[in-house]
């Protein structure tokens, strides 16, 4: 349970904060209750936030289970109830606790519905060694990856048209520790799922226009001239993206307020990996990859006009501020 000052909040307490976040009450009937106080009900007849709690690693805080897990699970549970094979996406940026979330809802899924879930990062796409160097050579940011046109995307329309006929297919593993911190492909990995959850910072992102493309956020540094230069690169890159976007069929973002907390949340990251492996980026390698993230695509683009189903809007302290719902 949370600690709120001297008090710890109980489970009937921390639900019921869920509906003091702005949009939460329609978000929660849009997935199926008749009010807020059902869904709290509800998740309180579940034993809610004691579902999967081994996954959580230590210091996560209970609200972020109950203000962005139990409702995606809810998400979940009312996509199992169409039947079929149903792809949800989740975009958000590094460092925001997707990874905490992706496992958890995998591990509670399979607990609470006997679902079978699995998590596939768009990551695990990234070309072969050589051919990563290749397609990155010569973005202003030094970036080894991650950056739109860095995947294979023949190789994930196909995983993805395997998984819809059959169930099954065989995704790539990426390892990023190979070749010196460049990563490379390392075999494969059998997944078999009835509900598949395709994540990464800019999933759902299209191309954009030319109007504003010279447009950055407030809180960063201004563009330099070959990064607004490179801006057209990624934004060609990303039409070949669409046909896996057009795959989904629901898009979920959880997206920061703005885009500074990513720099807070990459040095969280960064800390916790030294902490528990005894390796870390430097300070420059690390700036360089948080800003290539921050301002290759347009905030605009990145942030509010993607055509995401649920947004969910999260401060620098990994809170929920606002829901947003499809033509909000």
């Amino acid at each position: 349970m949370q600690a709120d000052g001297d008090h710890v909040l109980s489970p009937s307490a921390l639900l019921t904060r869920c509906g003091e976040i702005a949009g939460f009450e329609a978000f929660v009937i849009a997935l199926g209750f008749p009010s807020l106080d059902d869904w709290i009900a509800s998740w309180l007849a579940r034993d809610g936030l004691s579902l999967a709690q081994e996954v959580w690693p230590v210091g996560v805080d209970p609200h972020w289970i109950a203000s962005v897990g139990l409702p995606l699970l809810d998400q979940v549970q009312q996509q199992q109830r169409l039947g079929g094979r149903s792809l949800l996406g989740l975009a958000a940026m590094p460092g925001c606790g997707k990874s905490t979330l992706c496992a958890w809802i995998k591990a509670a899924a399979a607990a609470s519905m006997d679902l079978a879930v699995e998590v596939v990062s768009i990551d695990d796409f990234y070309f072969e060694g050589c051919r990563l160097d290749e397609v990155m050579r010569g973005n202003p940011w030094q970036a080894p990856r991650g950056i739109p046109g860095s995947h294979d995307l023949v190789l994930l329309a196909q995983c993805l048209s395997q998984w819809r006929q059959h169930g099954v297919f065989q995704c790539p593993v990426f390892d990023k520790s190979l070749r010196q911190g460049r990563g490379d492909r390392a075999g494969f990995r059998e997944v078999q799922a009835d509900l598949l959850i395709l994540e990464g910072w800019f999933v759902g992102v299209g191309h954009w226009g030319d109007h504003r493309h010279d447009q950055h956020s407030q809180d960063l540094a201004p563009l330099t001239p070959a990064e607004l230069s490179y801006r057209a690169v990624v934004r060609d890159n990303l039409i070949a993206y669409q046909q896996a976007w057009d795959a989904l069929d629901l898009l979920w973002h959880l997206c920061p307020t703005s885009l500074s907390h990513v720099t807070t949340w990459k040095q969280q990251q960064n800390a916790a990996m030294y902490q528990g492996t005894g390796v870390k980026m430097s300070d420059a390698d690390l700036g360089q990859m948080t800003r290539s993230l921050q301002v290759c695509i347009p905030e605009f683009a990145l942030l509010h006009e993607r055509a995401a189903d649920v947004v969910l809007r999260v401060n620098t302290q990994r809170q929920v501020e606002e829901v947003l719902l499809a033509g909000d």
